[in-house]
């Protein structure tokens, strides 16, 4: 799982060799962890910025009923738009954050204004522009 994290494009056999396994036992733990939903997908990422979407926002949200056909009804709308690059749940001063990425301020200052601003149920909406990415990754630590 190490090295599909680092790469997916690893070959079995390259994958065998790291680990010291012939093909056969790599391709079938594989094809085990898909089938189990522990691989979950295989992508490939992207450089936002020399895609020109330069800009990261942090968004923070409150909503105003809590109930869950009220949360459901704001999860539900909120993931409708495409600009949403992550949505989390989060306990303490906030109800949800989400990430989005855009191209300008203007870009986001208009998705602010005519979309997510129109989602029934929020009570406030704090928005913190990333001034520097330090650290991504999408690997999980595996022991």
């Amino acid at each position: 799982m190490k090295y599909l994290q680092q790469n997916s494009n690893f070959s079995i056999k390259e994958i065998a060799s790291n680990v010291g396994l012939s093909i056969t036992p790599v391709y079938e733990r594989i094809k085990k962890l898909e089938k189990e939903g522990v691989i979950k997908n295989y992508s490939a990422i992207l450089d936002p910025v020399k895609l020109g979407v330069k800009i990261t926002i942090i968004v923070n949200i409150t909503i105003k009923e809590h109930n869950h056909t009220k949360r459901n009804e704001f999860v539900k709308s909120i993931l409708a738009f495409d600009e949403i690059c992550e949505l989390y749940h989060t306990s303490g001063a906030y109800d949800f954050m989400a990430k989005i990425r855009m191209s300008s301020i203007e870009e986001y200052k208009d998705f602010l204004i005519t979309k997510l601003s129109s989602i029934p149920n929020i009570n406030d909406i704090e928005s913190q522009i990333v001034l520097e990415e330090m650290k991504f990754t999408t690997e999980i630590i595996l022991d």
